[in-house]
């Protein structure tokens, strides 16, 4: 059994893709019908160098059952997973000692002297119930990481037993899963271990440093104010009023927040890929010499920078970060070894005219599908029409509303296409690449792609790296998708209100002892 002192696996290509966006974000939707506000915070609790936060008060808090986004964050600072992901998405423990993964059979083991906030020991029998609860409810953000659970036990007070539906190199990138006591899911706030606790003030809630932390007592932020409202609109303007100290926005969304006042931004890394779908019935793109060259068009960084606000990071592996083997030409462009590819098909510029033809004298006009909806995301296939420009390749923009993209992208009725996706932190790409796939739009059907996918998933400690080396530069030699950039959330805070403020991507709580009120 490995001591889980830091665990730094590599995490790469696999894990089940939870939604593909394709230009549509995650927003909450509430029934207008409850669209007031409630309980803001008192004049009292609104002080200067105190944190702030919305919560949402028509639930229960509960980091499984929880399907509200605002509550998330409370959520984070009152629960806590066996393992935190890093920037990097590897899995670090937080409430795990040791562990073992071998095939479909996974090994966890608490550490000693874990409490409750309420003092109560924490016991694997905890563990399993938060990890059935999550399997059980198809509206958790943790159902699809719960999914691959086929059974679940506590063979004694601190070990729990997982089987798994099939192996999982990367298994335990999908354990930061908060627990919460059992039976204690119909309170209003549900028991945990997180470095702060919820406690009731009058008809008010805040949030008060967990003594029973394992961390130890955060003593530089004596409370927390919870500012009570039943829609998720009022997010923002109530930051704007000062209200709220801190929250989450979205930047790269159909309606971006507009953050006034002085404010710190925190960029957090996501797994939410953006990429260009190649339909491989096209007879141009079922070639890989002419997608090559496409990819090899395109300057990834410029993209970044400009379409995408800075909000992102480029890519050209279905990976959050890219590997260090990856050439930044292949982030950046680079014309002269697109131009070969394209050589190598008989496509030239004949006639000086700037324009490339094929071997039979055709000039070459593909169409990409875009969600119009979305301005960043049209402002990048604005870049790609000039980035194909460069090669001679004309690109005329398909943008069309939501639905109807929809409906295009179902039918086929596109040569390339702008998707989004949010995968598990394992990175699984099967539905994306694989044969088959739910969101496999372009029809690639490769068996040997198919086997590089499961090599990964399947492989054991010692033949990892070379499983996901062989998966890299066998992905980069067909480009059957076009990887763009991994987007980025950003944390929002009061201006100078935090120092020694690190926020993760699924936690904005980390090390908290370290914060220091401004």
């Amino acid at each position: 059994m490995k001591k889980a002192g830091k665990i730094l696996l590599r995490v790469t290509a696999c894990g089940l893709a939870l939604s593909l966006l394709c230009g549509c974000t995650l927003t909450e939707r509430l029934d207008e019908t409850t669209s007031t506000l409630t309980n803001m915070t008192s004049d009292s609790q609104r002080q200067v160098g105190q944190v702030s936060l919305a919560y949402y008060t028509a639930e229960k808090v509960n980091p499984i059952t929880s399907s509200s986004t605002i509550n998330r964050i409370i959520c984070e600072a009152l629960y806590e997973g066996l393992f935190c992901l890093n920037d990097q998405f590897e899995p670090e423990p937080v409430l795990c000692e040791n562990y073992e993964l071998s095939g479909t059979s996974c090994t966890l083991v608490l550490k000693e002297g874990l409490k409750f906030s309420d003092g109560s020991d924490v016991t694997a029998d905890d563990v399993v119930y938060s990890y059935r609860l999550a399997k059980s409810t198809a509206t958790s953000m943790y159902y699809n990481r719960a999914s691959y659970m086929s059974s679940i036990r506590a063979t004694d007070s601190r070990t729990i037993q997982i089987t798994l539906s099939a192996p999982n190199s990367h298994f335990l990138s999908l354990l930061d899963i908060p627990i919460f006591k059992e039976g204690t899911e119909n309170q209003t706030f549900s028991i945990g271990t997180g470095p702060f606790v919820a406690s009731q003030s009058d008809t008010d809630y805040l949030l008060l440093p967990n003594e029973n932390w394992h961390g130890g007592k955060v003593s530089n932020v004596p409370q927390i104010n919870l500012v009570g409202t039943v829609r998720a609109d009022a997010v923002i303007s109530s930051f704007a009023a000062g209200d709220i100290s801190l929250t989450r926005a979205e930047r790269i969304s159909d309606d971006p927040a507009t953050i006034k006042g002085a404010v710190d931004v925190y960029q957090t890394p996501t797994t939410e890929l953006h990429y260009l779908g190649v339909r491989m019935s096209h007879p141009l793109l079922s070639n890989e010499n002419f997608r090559k060259a496409l990819s090899l068009a395109i300057d990834r960084s410029s993209i970044c920078r400009s379409s995408l606000q800075t909000f992102a990071d480029p890519a050209v592996l279905p990976v959050n970060p890219q590997p260090e083997m990856l050439e930044d030409s292949r982030l950046t462009g680079a014309l002269e070894q697109a131009n070969t590819y394209l050589a190598q098909m008989g496509i030239r510029d004949v006639d000086g005219d700037s324009k490339v033809e094929t071997s039979s004298g055709e000039e070459i006009t593909l169409t990409l599908l875009c969600n119009s909806e979305n301005s960043f995301k049209s402002n990048v296939c604005s870049q790609l029409v000039t980035a194909f420009s460069q090669i001679g390749i004309q690109l005329n923009i398909n943008s069309l509303p939501f639905d109807q993209y929809q409906q295009a992208l179902n039918s086929g009725n596109f040569d390339l296409y702008y998707g989004d996706v949010i995968l598990t932190p394992d990175f699984d790409v099967r539905a994306l690449l694989m044969s088959g796939g739910s969101l496999n739009y372009g029809r690639i059907t490769d068996a040997t792609l198919d086997s590089k996918i499961m090599s990964v998933r399947t492989a054991s400690a010692d033949a990892l790296e070379q499983a996901e080396t062989d998966f890299y530069e066998y992905f980069l030699s067909k480009m059957p998708i076009l990887p763009l950039a991994f987007e980025r959330n950003q944390v929002i805070v009061r201006s100078g209100l935090l120092t020694g403020f690190s926020p993760r991507p699924y936690n904005i709580f980390w090390t908290p002892n370290e914060w220091r009120l401004g």
